[in-house]
């Protein structure tokens, strides 16, 4: 091993025994929906680890370690390169093996395993293997690659039912009779931003439920489809986290409910790109959201302010949600869902526009983060009716759109192509 690498795997070692992933190993006893995980996903535990990469993990070109940049081979496809780690204590005779069978050479560094692996395609599951006690075992790291990234942003505004009772109650000639959907349009005008409304079934006061709206605004939701599209949310507001502890038959119930009448309602303006009531559903009702076309929800482990538990979160376990909190997205290979990191520090109605900017680039300038982003709110915030409305709201809103549109980011879909990018 020549000088400047073996620099460089000691930097790597240093870096690691600092390094977040590694301190939410040791969180990983404590954790009872680790416990509950593994159960899930796994007939054993993994007999070790890869330390790095991260086990689902999506990488990307540009977003630092363990990506170490990218080279075209000499087929003309470019392929990703990746430090890989592995912590296998007890272990003699280790091998990590990439798919085709070549074995990866490794250096052991401060009682690690360290190699240089290239990816070249979306997912590559990489094998570690060796012997404990004479017996052979292995752990397998799946390694997800978004190759086609580019800064873009998703905007979603959840708890919809308001701007349904307005238009029933006032009998609009147009949807855009309705202010709110009016305000939306102008800043689709302004700036191109595709908005996703996330939807309850009933108001808070179940005054109104959506089989009560009438399909006639159907063809200006369907010509309206490319910037403006209808998505589930939840049955209701109330209770909050409603599928917590719900069993997966609720949530497919709920689910159909609301998106049957949405596509009578609005046509090819329904989307499956929805973000979920509180962010709070069971692993084992994951397949019912990919099963119904979602592909990506977005969550970053968030702890309450006051009481420090998580929430919004998926009820993923604390080693995953330390990941997605300093990392772009996971994949749940059960489902193929994707959980993502997209959301800026707080939603557009409780930043003030002064702070706007500065709150931004708490992920704008985290290579890590800063590829795929949401722009998100609540619909309530709107109206002057509401207890805690903001008058000054399209202000708010203006001021992130404008921002991230200066700075070169574009709208999308999160339904359309891998990790919400173009394929």
């Amino acid at each position: 091993m020549n000088t400047s690498r073996r620099c460089f795997l000691q930097s790597s070692a240093a870096f690691l025994g600092a390094g977040s992933v590694s301190a939410a190993d040791s969180t990983r006893a404590e954790d009872p929906r680790q416990h509950y995980f593994d159960a899930f996903y796994y007939k054993e535990p993994p007999a070790f680890q890869f330390e790095y990469p991260f086990d689902g993990g999506i990488l990307q070109e540009g977003c630092g370690y363990p990506v170490l940049g990218a080279e075209m081979g000499t087929d003309g496809v470019k392929r990703l390169k990746v430090h890989v780690v592995v912590k296998a204590s007890g272990v003699s005779n280790l091998e990590v093996v990439m798919p085709e069978g070549q074995v990866v050479p490794t250096s052991m560094v401060s009682g690690l395993y360290m190699g240089t692996v290239l990816l070249k395609e979306r997912v590559t599951p990489i094998k570690a293997r060796g012997k404990r006690n004479g017996k052979q075992v292995e752990t397998v790291c799946r390694v997800v690659w978004a190759k086609n990234v580019y800064k873009r942003y998703r905007c979603y505004i959840d708890d919809h039912s308001f701007f349904f009772r307005d238009i029933l109650k006032n009998n609009y000639k147009s949807l855009f009779d309705c202010f709110y959907l009016a305000k939306l349009r102008e800043l689709n005008r302004r700036y191109k931003t595709k908005f996703n409304l996330n939807c309850f079934n009933s108001t808070p006061e179940r005054d109104f439920t959506l089989s009560m709206f009438p399909d006639k605004y159907k063809p200006e939701f369907e010509d309206n489809a490319d910037w403006l599209r209808l998505a589930f949310h939840s049955e209701n507001e109330f209770p909050g986290e409603p599928y917590r502890e719900a069993p997966p038959e609720k949530l497919a119930a709920d689910f159909d409910l609301v998106a049957k009448e949405l596509k009578r309602i609005a046509g090819k303006a329904y989307t499956a790109g929805l973000q979920i009531h509180f962010a709070m559903v069971r692993a084992d009702s994951y397949k019912v959201l990919a099963q119904r076309g979602v592909k990506m929800l977005q969550t970053s482990g968030r702890k309450h302010p006051s009481s420090g538990d998580k929430f919004c979160d998926f009820m993923l376990p604390n080693s995953i949600t330390a990941y997605i909190r300093e990392n772009q997205g996971w994949m749940d290979f059960d489902s193929g869902v994707i959980f993502y990191n997209g959301a800026l520090p707080a939603t557009c109605e409780w930043t003030p526009v002064e702070q706007t900017i500065p709150l931004m680039h708490r992920k704008l300038d985290n290579p890590k983060l800063n590829s795929l982003i949401n722009i998100a709110g609540h619909e309530q915030y709107w109206w002057p009716f509401y207890k805690n409305y903001k008058k000054d709201n399209f202000d708010r809103w203006e001021a992130a759109l404008r921002y991230v549109t200066e700075q070169g980011y574009k709208p999308i879909w999160i339904e359309d192509g891998f990790f919400g990018g173009a394929e």
